[in-house]
């Protein structure tokens, strides 16, 4: 049966066009797109949700385009340095896909096409990038600019992630030792006391230690449904557009999402710009692959902006939703005509700006969650040794 593609063309006089075709086949579909004269943007496949789809991580695709950026400038042609990469990839699931896009490759697909052709696993800005490069003729200097970009983004992503790992760990065993205290500890300690007599903490903590010790599949239960809860939440587009934007006006964690994504903002940009995309395509691919629904209702906002004359700088402040460094450098390069080299320097400095903000933001969560978790022990310490106290009173007035 066949599917349905929607799909973004341009044609011969250079107007983009965007139209739906049946199609069995992602190569059946680029036939009939050629047989029209027109030369193939981008598809999708309508009823099938592509940004689910496991693309590579960026670690692949910084190897990829790195070893073939450097040997199409040594003069390889590409369908033997895709063999050469295929062949050295030692993940399982690259290589499948490296090996297809050799063998498109080799039935007369451009690069760009044959990416295409497998939905979903390649970025949407570095399919776009091969297809400036191919146009233009700077294949070459495209790849190894994307290999730049993924570079970056790769070291910030581990960045997050190194900054998460103390947080995690201690939020971990706060948790298992609040549960040895109420499910063990406590029921050891109040066995040796009459029920009557505990105070109303010790009374509360011993129904807690009775409910997760007799009930325990209730919060397991529970814990099931939250998570499958909160995946349906984050499915429904109208709460992941509230938690995206805020996300990006919070206290403290909203100034540094906001540092992040004018980083990769300037880099995407900086990338597509230097490229030769033109402004409003550059704007529309940078939006959307910034990975926040809120930015993406803003960028649509700045290319109804900037396709009315207005300055990319000026549409881009007036979202709100970026650091005024951002709108201030694209300015400046709209000026002096410098707009691709400022912005490469404007996303490395919103790069040691984000380091700096996630350093802030540890050094704040840090003593904040062992406060928390001091002030949770303290509570059943207490708790525990008030009914002792009690019973040395007893003893001693009698």
């Amino acid at each position: 049966m066949p599917n349905k593609f929607r799909y973004t063309a341009v044609d011969s006089s250079g107007n983009t066009i965007t139209d739906t075709l049946s199609a069995d086949s992602p190569e059946h579909l680029m036939a009939q797109i050629h047989a029209k004269n027109l030369f193939c943007m981008g598809y999708e496949e309508i009823g099938v949700n592509t940004a689910t789809a496991a693309k590579l991580n960026t670690k692949s695709l910084v190897i990829f385009c790195r070893q073939l950026g450097t040997m199409l400038n040594a003069g390889i042609p590409i369908s033997l340095a895709l063999h050469l990469i295929q062949d050295k990839v030692d993940n399982l699931r690259a290589k499948k896909v490296f090996s297809q896009l050799y063998e498109d490759v080799q039935k007369g697909n451009s690069l760009s096409i044959a990416m295409q052709l497998q939905p979903g696993m390649f970025p949407n800005l570095l399919v776009n990038m091969i297809l400036a490069g191919e146009a233009g003729g700077t294949l070459d200097s495209a790849m190894n600019r994307m290999a730049d970009h993924f570079d970056k983004e790769n070291k910030l992503q581990n960045k997050i992630k190194q900054a998460l790992v103390y947080p995690v760990i201690l939020s971990v065993i706060s948790v298992l030792v609040v549960l040895v205290l109420v499910t063990f500890v406590l029921p050891t300690i109040t066995n040796m006391f009459d029920a009557k007599l505990m105070p109303p903490t010790t009374k509360f903590l011993i129904g807690v230690s009775s409910f997760l010790i007799h009930q325990w599949y209730i919060v397991l239960i529970g814990l099931v449904v939250l998570i499958v809860g909160i995946k349906l939440l984050f499915s429904m587009p109208a709460f992941k557009y509230e938690y995206d934007r805020i996300l990006l006006h919070m206290p403290i964690i909203g100034k540094l999402n906001r540092t992040i994504y004018s980083a990769r903002c300037a880099r995407t940009f900086a990338s597509l710009y230097l490229s030769g995309v033109q402004a409003l395509d550059m704007i529309e691919i940078t939006g959307k692959v910034l990975g926040n629904s809120f930015l993406v209702k803003r960028f649509d906002e700045v290319i109804t902006s900037v396709s009315r004359g207005e300055f990319i700088s000026k549409a881009i402040a007036e979202t709100k939703s970026f650091d005024p460094m951002l709108s201030s450098m694209l300015y400046i390069g709209e000026e002096s005509g410098s707009l691709g080299d400022i912005l490469l320097k404007t996303a490395d400095y919103f790069d040691g700006e984000s380091e700096t903000a996630l350093q802030r933001m540890i050094a704040l969560i840090e003593p904040l969650m062992l406060v928390i978790m001091g002030v949770i022990i303290a509570f059943i310490v207490i708790s525990i040794m008030q009914p002792i106290f009690t019973m040395y009173n007893t003893l001693g007035n009698s």
